[in-house]
């Protein structure tokens, strides 16, 4: 790893979601060379929780998809209208050109109303 090495990380925005929000799961330093990105709930071993995916510009969304979930370009996930449910396992999985492929994983929290 050299110095100038980009360690990928995903944030969401807001930090702390409460249910009925929207949030969006940043990804920040991710690949610029990127071909393919999958997001999952839960587990990336398990092709049932894919979310969504973009290869090369085209977004498609998969088995585990609510109708709540929008994917962009810069690998960064929205998830609208929260509900208790949506909390937990978040994976992002990326593909570059060179095929190098990347796994992150988040836990979201979703705070309930008072």
């Amino acid at each position: 790893m050299s110095a100038a090495a980009v360690t990928m990380s995903i944030v969401p925005v807001p930090t702390k979601p409460m249910e009925g929000q929207d949030v969006t799961l940043t990804v920040q330093g991710y690949p610029r060379d990127l071909l393919v990105y999958a997001w999952y709930r839960g587990p990336a071993s398990e092709p049932n929780r894919l979310l969504s995916q973009l290869p090369s510009g085209s977004w498609i969304a998969g088995p585990a998809h609510t109708g709540r979930e929008v994917g962009f370009a810069n690998c960064s996930l929205l998830v609208q209208k929260l509900n208790l449910t949506d909390a937990g396992r978040y994976t992002l999985k990326t593909v570059t050109l060179q095929g190098k492929t990347e796994t992150l994983e988040l836990e979201l929290q979703v705070a309930p109303l008072e």
